[in-house]
């Protein structure tokens, strides 16, 4: 939903598109991470988003908001229930950043605005268990171009700070203004990645890293429907 430079966006063209929110244990809820919708209770999202200093959040400090282009109004807000992070991630190393987020009431479907996001190699179906497989900172939900960044130059780039850039990480664009992190990377309006971090806002540097769907895949359809 927050994404460095780019355009706003209605929730009409990403109806998949969730805003999640954070109290951190306290206060009211506001924007932290993106994610996308997989099925009726079920969000994709970054690992990453739900650890602070290295340990894991209690759900409860979660919410998502589903339906809006805006990331602290409109929509609906759903209580999460379960948080499955990817069994190899590192909070230290950001390895395997990728997480299934499941809402304690299912997510009704609306044609527009809440719709289940389309899936490189497999089809999600929202409400039953069938599958086949095969910014500156901004309230509102935005978009923006990607161009993928040759791994040896990003791999090389990262190492002279200490951050390892592994096979399952795509380097892509320049992003992250605190709300990037868990945002679905896109190819022709299919999900192919996770937004997982950058070294500063939208840094000229250092690529964003994103973390690529395909190795997880079959991860994600069973998290999504466990």
């Amino acid at each position: 939903h927050r994404i460095a430079g780019g355009e706003t966006t209605p929730i009409s063209e990403y109806p998949f598109s969730v805003a999640l929110l954070t109290n951190s244990g306290q206060g009211s809820y506001t924007h932290a991470c993106g994610g996308a919708i997989l099925t009726n209770n079920a969000i994709l999202s970054a690992a990453s988003c739900f650890y602070t200093n290295q340990e894991a959040n209690p759900v409860s400090w979660w919410r998502a908001r589903v339906g809006s282009s805006g990331s602290n109004a409109g929509g609906t807000i759903y209580f999460i229930n379960r948080i499955t992070a990817n069994p190899g991630f590192s909070p230290t190393t950001l390895a395997n950043d990728i997480a299934v987020i499941r809402t304690t009431l299912a997510i009704p479907l609306v044609p527009g605005s809440v719709e289940v996001a389309r899936v490189a190699g497999a089809a999600f179906t929202f409400t039953t268990n069938q599958i086949n497989q095969d910014q500156s900172s901004s309230a509102e939900l935005r978009k923006v171009d990607l161009y993928v960044v040759d791994q040896q130059t990003c791999t090389n780039r990262y190492n002279e700070i200490g951050f390892t850039v592994t096979g399952d990480m795509v380097c892509a664009g320049w992003l992250d203004v605190g709300g990037d992190s868990g945002s679905p990377i896109l190819s022709d309006r299919t999900v192919v990645g996770v937004f997982s971090k950058s070294e500063g806002c939208a840094q000229g540097w250092y690529p964003a890293i994103n973390t690529r769907l395909a190795p997880y895949l079959s991860w994600v359809v069973s998290a999504a429907y466990a």
